[in-house]
């Protein structure tokens, strides 16, 4: 049986630069409050590569109440103790090393697009956002080969609204895994939705991956596909979820 259903926020719950399909949202908000008292609907948590403000208050309306990943993995927000915790990944040279990440990131790379926004807000993770997808993809291109030359330790991914360049270590798959040890559950019990290239980890490493209609091709051949997009895609994931759950606790 699912226990937790975790979910990505762009291209997923929610679309970035746009108002959210409220009518989806709704519909899995009431599920997720619902299962403080139906053992047959899991109950949900984020894992996203944006930052923990941005998380903190999607969590809060949709009623989250478990452990939140944020960062891809770098970092966790607890909503019933109001507690961060950062990966044990994430040391001293690797914060070193972000650091000088983003200084060339800001000084060489974002001063030539300027249209591009740097998230400051990040820690352990060097990220940007863009409404352009051909200013998104330029971006990648340069971040890409100055990661893979010389900083070994980390990776990028983009999605069609950002460029992230994380710590290897601290993916998707290691933040769903400090979930399960957290939650006492393993990757058996655990659903997950992801749409793009920061999602590949964890849709592998989730007993049940998912992903909406919108997903990229190589998301789509490791996941359930959805009908709907985004967050309609979402719901319908849950309400399938639900109903399999239902099926095993007849």
């Amino acid at each position: 049986m699912i226990s937790f259903f975790v979910l990505d926020l762009d291209g997923c719950l929610t679309y970035p630069f746009e108002t959210p399909d409220w009518e989806s949202v709704t519909k899995i908000r009431e599920y997720q409050l619902q299962s403080v008292k139906d053992e047959t609907i899991p109950a949900l948590s984020l894992c996203t590569g944006r930052p923990q403000p941005y998380a903190e208050a999607v969590a809060q309306w949709m009623g989250i109440r478990d452990t939140i990943i944020f960062e891809s993995g770098g970092g966790f927000y607890h909503p019933l103790t109001n507690e961060l915790t950062w990966s044990p990944h994430f040391t001293d040279e690797i914060a070193r090393k972000s650091r000088e990440i983003r200084s060339w990131f800001a000084s060489d790379v974002l001063s030539k697009f300027p249209g591009v926004m740097l998230e400051y807000t990040k820690h352990t993770d060097v990220g940007m956002v863009h409404t352009n997808v051909e200013e998104i993809e330029k971006v990648y291109e340069i971040a890409r080969k100055r990661i893979e030359a010389d900083y070994p330790e980390f990776e990028v991914h983009q999605t069609g609204v950002s460029v992230n360049i994380i710590v290897k270590a601290c993916n998707k798959a290691s933040g769903l895994r400090f979930f399960a040890e957290r939650n006492g559950v393993t990757a058996a019990e655990i659903a997950y939705i992801g749409d793009s290239t920061g999602d590949l980890l964890a849709l592998e490493w989730a007993g049940a991956p998912y992903a909406p209609s919108n997903a990229i091709r190589e998301v789509r051949e490791r996941s359930h596909v959805m009908n709907g997009e985004a967050s309609a895609g979402v719901l319908e994931a849950y309400e399938s979820i639900i109903a399999k759950n239902r099926g095993l606790a007849s």
